[in-house]
């Protein structure tokens, strides 16, 4: 979950600590890598009192450290390779970091008994990637191949996360605790998002001769994680699940809480929406901020939810499966048909100005 995809559609050895498990089915033929290198290195790392530069330069050069020190340093300048490295001795060899700790050591340091459970589950059961797929199957056009990486990773503000169009999806360990049903909906979220990027990469696209205007990028920003993050979210849906653990526990009131204001939250986004179509001199940082971030809640991840449950509602799995290989636009209209078609129902509908800059967007798809 939690994932930035803002650039999803405009744009070593692991022998050791990884397995790779493939789908044992033709269709889709598909095979996702399982790398906890970077995790078991650093917690291995807080069981001990003393390090050396060479084993922390290790540590830092492991695939998954790498993806980790990208992403914070994407958010604090703070979170450097050399501050990676200086910040892990000094909890290992004083038990605290001395000063800013951008790579959330101390977290890590406090949860390490849950983490190493968690990590010898991801280890030694076998149902992983079954549980994963089987919750990933039925949104996914069936002859799409996709080899990803599933990245577990310990330290770092984001709960899970993907960097540009890598098809490696990451996840942070410490912050599930020991609720390992909670990292199957986790991990089907993200490597959700892997299978999108496969879907967008594979989409027919007309090339236009000149660059699209400013407010046509940022509402297609907008337009495209609306369908990226809320159909990920219908596919890891934490409500599904019976008997959650604390973090799942935390989830579904997210999805209670967002859903008890969703009408405000549909509002939230024809807003952000308006402002990106209208205003050339809007900040689509912050609009994508205030949508699909944690710093207004992710309303937007849950807008694009409600969307997806209602097509799945009157459409069927395989409609939004289908979506992975359309343009995202489509999911708007497709949601919009959807509601004419039954003005009976409770179903939120957008404004007459939301549908205008839909209208008018039409001319753009499949030119991403």
């Amino acid at each position: 979950m939690k994932s930035t995809v803002v650039v999803l559609l405009l744009l070593g050895s692991l022998k050791s600590f990884s397995q790779e498990i493939k789908n044992p089915s033709p269709k889709p033929d598909s095979s996702i890598q399982l790398d906890f290198e970077s995790a078991k290195a650093i917690t291995n790392l807080f069981t001990r009192t003393k390090t050396s530069d060479a084993e922390l330069e290790q540590i830092a050069n492991l695939y998954g450290s790498q993806q980790l020190i990208k992403k914070v340093s994407s958010y604090d300048k703070t979170g450097t390779e050399t501050v990676f490295k200086q910040t892990l001795r000094d909890m290992v060899e004083s038990k605290t970091v001395k000063g800013n700790d951008p790579f959330d050591w101390k977290a890590v340091k406090t949860k390490l008994p849950e983490i190493r459970q968690l990590i010898r589950q991801l280890e030694t059961k076998p149902s992983l990637v079954s549980d994963v797929k089987a919750l990933i199957a039925p949104y996914s056009p069936a002859d799409l191949k996709v080899t990803a990486r599933a990245c577990f990773l310990v330290g770092g503000g984001s709960l899970g996360f993907t960097i540009g169009g890598d098809d490696t999806f990451n996840v942070a360990l410490q912050k599930i605790g020991n609720d390992y049903d909670g990292l199957i909906y986790l991990v089907a979220h993200e490597l959700y998002h892997t299978i999108q990027q496969v879907g967008e990469r594979n989409r027919t696209k007309q090339k236009t001769a000149t660059a699209p205007p400013k407010p046509i990028i940022n509402t297609y920003i907008l337009l495209a994680n609306l369908w990226a993050e809320g159909s990920a979210n219908r596919v890891g849906d934490f409500t599904k699940i019976r008997n959650p653990g604390k973090f799942s526990e935390s989830q579904q009131k997210d999805y209670a809480r967002n859903g008890a204001r969703a009408r405000q939250n549909f509002a939230l986004f024809e807003s952000l929406l308006f402002s990106a179509f209208h205003d050339s001199t809007a900040n689509i940082s912050e609009l994508y901020n205030i949508g699909f971030t944690v710093a207004f809640d992710e309303t937007c991840y849950f807008t694009g939810y409600r969307m997806a449950t209602v097509i799945e509602e009157y459409r069927g799995k395989e409609v939004l499966a289908g979506l992975i290989n359309k343009d995202p636009i489509e999911f708007c209209q497709l949601y919009i048909a959807i509601y004419k078609q039954f003005p009976d129902k409770n179903i939120i509908r957008f404004s007459g100005s939301t549908e205008a800059i839909l209208t008018k967007m039409d001319a753009w798809k499949n030119k991403f």
